[in-house]
């Protein structure tokens, strides 16, 4: 089963686009008001899903400058060309590829991780997690993609400014889960709680003061009683829903879950393993869902490497990742 989050300005819209890129047996599960205005409209399909076929990255970057109606022959301006061959190579979405270059061309001082960071901030929210969060955090995701670190990362942040968060894991049934996270805690000298279910988490919130970092079951954004689960700790909580993502995923797949996620009211994303994502339009792809980008994850190592999100970070990721091979045609 396939299943995609649609946005539109009206409720007709939206399901024109279901129809269109579904079919008309496509099955509509649920619909909500967009993040921006208008409307969300959540759809499944039976039908198999199939990639647009790879495209060499010069023709990709030929066919984005010329939606971005940039003659690429006449095109003089060095530091514009190297934002259009890094958003090709990188496979941005499409909409958004045309969005940042026009953004980019438009800033026409500065060198190229300038004006893409300039494109970037005029299309994507930013909204770090303080060191001291002010509420509970809950953070979800995919098996494996790395949320428990993501958690312990933010607790040694507030540790550094001062305050001792309690580390509370619901990930009980995933082996190992409880003690790893039991382990990090006891290393960096926070407090450590772990429950089954959403009741014991309602009853261990109120028995303690501070800050609460909340690791939550690892999920199928594309399993809809996952996703009821994941809501049902946050709301016994009351915490933010943090997304944590693999920054390695293809831009449709993780748009399509960040969708997901959002639906049940995830409102910030952690992309994760930037340092060994070759490409990095899965990033960009979340970002076109609304969810803002509150830190960046490029190593394993606890002590270091989530720094808050800012559109220079970004924009320095995707312009001077690893020596892009822009002449190949992979």
């Amino acid at each position: 089963m396939r299943l995609k989050t649609f946005a539109a300005q009206t409720l007709t819209q939206a399901m024109a686009d279901v129809r269109r890129e579904m079919g008309a047996e496509a099955v509509i599960i649920a619909t909500s008001d967009g993040p921006n205005g208008g409307v969300q409209v959540r759809a499944a399909s039976e039908m198999a899903y199939r990639p647009d076929p790879v495209e060499p990255v010069l023709e990709r970057t030929q066919r984005l400058a010329d939606a971005a109606e940039i003659a690429r022959g006449d095109l003089e301006d060095e530091h514009l060309d190297q934002v259009i061959r890094a958003l090709g190579f990188h496979r941005t979405p499409g909409v958004a590829a045309q969005s940042l270059i026009k953004a980019a061309q438009d800033f026409a001082d500065g060198h190229a991780v300038g004006r893409l960071a300039h494109a970037i901030e005029a299309r994507y929210a930013f909204q770090p997690l303080p060191a001291i969060p002010e509420h509970a955090v809950l953070f979800a995701g995919t098996p494996g993609v790395g949320k428990t670190s993501a958690l312990a990362k933010t607790a040694a942040r507030s540790i550094a400014a001062g305050s001792v968060p309690t580390l509370i894991s619901c990930d009980g049934e995933r082996a190992g889960a409880d003690a790893r996270l039991q382990a990090l805690a006891q290393k960096m000298g926070a407090s450590f709680i772990a429950v089954d279910d959403p009741r014991e988490l309602a009853d261990a919130m109120r028995e303690f003061d501070g800050p609460a970092l909340i690791d939550s079951p690892a999920v199928n954004p594309f399993e809809l009683d996952d996703l009821d689960m994941t809501l049902a700790f946050a709301d016994s909580s009351e915490a933010e829903i943090v997304y944590v993502f693999d920054a390695g995923l293809t831009p449709e797949d993780a748009e399509d879950a960040a969708s997901l996620f959002a639906s049940i009211g995830a409102s910030r994303c952690i992309p994760v393993k930037l340092d060994c994502a070759r490409r990095l339009g899965a990033v960009l792809g979340v970002g076109e869902t609304g969810l803002a980008f509150a830190q960046i994850s490029s190593t394993p190592f606890i002590g270091g490497g989530l720094a808050p999100a800012t559109p220079l970070r970004l924009a320095r990721a995707l312009i001077e990742t690893r020596a892009h091979p822009y002449e190949e045609s992979d």
